[in-house]
């Protein structure tokens, strides 16, 4: 238990008006209070997920309604024995008995999200919140104690926004090294990876594989359920934000499933990804086991897992390996490029018309690259973004390449064919040069506003010819 938490708040302590729970510096007070005694505890920090999008819908009253939600929910999952806190506008704190942390992280994602809050006569939502945490010592601060905490919680944020469909290749990547007494065992890990997740099981008529291997999670019997119930009813079974449980298709029927739980909700984007992985798992599962023709799978795999199948080029996952890879005193730059009428193509004509539009823009792409560069095809939302990184690289240098590659891919001298051209709207290239130690996301998202800014400056131009 943490004690004296309750004794050493003072009667007139200043509460939050909204949810009567105590302000950041009370908690904050606290903390170095027990820090100071060598009290064993538990910090936990946790955010509301996609507060901004409930406020600008709804309208602030059903945000209040929300924070005032989430601020009841915490204290009944915490417990009497925990000191709950409001540090700012939709961010909370627990300080708490650091029995078993992870257990109490997820009982208090489950107590917020397992019922729904009325923000309106006619609407009632589900709220979630990321949780981040870290353990109080005498040889840390509370300053650095919180920022640890509060940097999890963020990194578990990045990871669930980041792009699902691309993570499908890391389960690919995984099974590349497989031996084949080993390959249950790397399609636990690979799936894992896919889900990123706390705990995965894979069951097949070979039997079931856990990751991470030899450690059970603290519901195995509902994790092993849900992999059943989704192999025997071909779909996938979810239960709560944070259990999944998805089929296994090889051949086009089931052959088994697997089950994730994880640290943050899962999101639509994350369902259908992983559906995803099922299906090449499953068929992974089926090929990998033949052993004659084991060596062209495997050089089949490793291809897909880093290049885009309809232009050859290099995928979202390669990109960041090689920006990984690169020196980072040596100048890198970016260009960054989005072209226009993909999607019209695709709509009016045939998704076979957009695929030729892609590999004519990816030709010249390639066409422009000097030794050293490595391009490649981002898989957004419309799939028409395409990055070069060029090492050794200056800002007049890539400037120039910029300005050029945009007028090689003008409406006037990319070739197409005449049901196409009409609909192509020419393309936008933006570049960038990385900071030191910059973050490989953050330095392709400085081209990616850069390119943005170019687009609409050069469709403003248009509209004033």
């Amino acid at each position: 238990m943490v004690v004296g938490i309750r004794v050493n708040l003072r009667r007139n302590e200043a509460r939050d008006p909204l949810t009567g729970l105590i302000p950041y510096q009370a908690f904050a007070a606290e903390l170095e209070r027990a820090r100071a005694r060598g009290t064993r505890a538990a910090i936990f920090v946790l955010d509301v997920d996609g507060l901004k999008g409930i406020n600008d819908t709804y309208g602030h009253l059903a945000g209040d309604a929300v924070i005032a939600h989430v601020a009841g929910r915490l204290r009944d999952a915490a417990g009497c024995d925990a000191l709950v806190a409001r540090t700012g506008g939709d961010e909370f704190a627990v300080l708490a008995a650091d029995d078993d942390g992870h257990a109490l992280a997820h009982r208090m994602r489950v107590a917020v999200a397992s019922e729904p809050v009325q923000v309106n006569d006619d609407t009632r939502l589900t709220a979630t919140v990321t949780v981040g945490s870290s353990s109080l010592s005498r040889a840390v601060t509370v300053e650095e104690t919180l920022r640890d905490a509060d940097s999890q919680m963020y990194e578990r944020k990045r990871r669930a926004g980041s792009d699902a469909f691309d993570r499908v290749s890391e389960l690919i990547v995984g099974l590349l090294d497989a031996q084949q007494d080993g390959l249950d065992a790397a399609f636990a890990a690979g799936v894992a990876e896919v889900a990123q997740a706390s705990a995965a099981i894979v069951v097949t008529d070979a039997g079931e594989q856990w990751w991470p291997d030899g450690r059970l999670p603290r519901e195995p019997a509902t994790l092993r359920g849900l992999a059943q119930r989704a192999c025997e009813g071909d779909e996938p079974v979810e239960e709560g934000h944070w259990l999944l449980g998805v089929p296994l298709r090889g051949d086009g029927v089931p052959v088994g499933g697997f089950a994730v739980e994880r640290d943050y909700p899962f999101t639509k984007p994350d369902r259908i990804a992983l559906v995803r992985a099922g299906v090449a798992l499953g068929q992974a599962l089926l090929r990998l086991r033949e052993s004659v023709d084991a060596r062209r799978r495997i050089a089949e795999l490793e291809h897909l897992a880093f290049h885009d199948e309809n232009t050859g080029l290099a995928n979202r996952r390669a990109l960041l390996a090689r920006l990984e890879t690169l020196d980072d005193v040596a100048p890198v730059a970016i260009l960054f490029l989005d072209f226009d009428g993909l999607r019209a193509v695709n709509n009016e004509r045939s998704y076979e018309h957009g695929n030729l539009l892609l590999r004519a823009v990816a030709r010249v792409v390639q066409s422009s690259l000097v030794p050293g560069d490595l391009a490649g095809r981002l898989h957004g939302s419309g799939g028409d973004e395409f990055i070069v990184i060029s090492p050794r690289t200056d800002e007049h240098a890539a400037r120039g390449r910029a300005a050029l590659l945009e007028q090689r891919l003008s409406p006037a001298e990319l070739e197409l064919p005449d049901d196409v051209h009409g609909l192509y709207g020419g393309a936008s290239v933006g570049f960038a040069l990385r900071r030191p130690r910059e973050r490989a996301l953050d330095f392709i998202e400085r081209a990616a506003t850069e390119m943005r800014a170019r687009k609409q400056a050069r469709k403003q131009l248009a509209g004033l010819l």
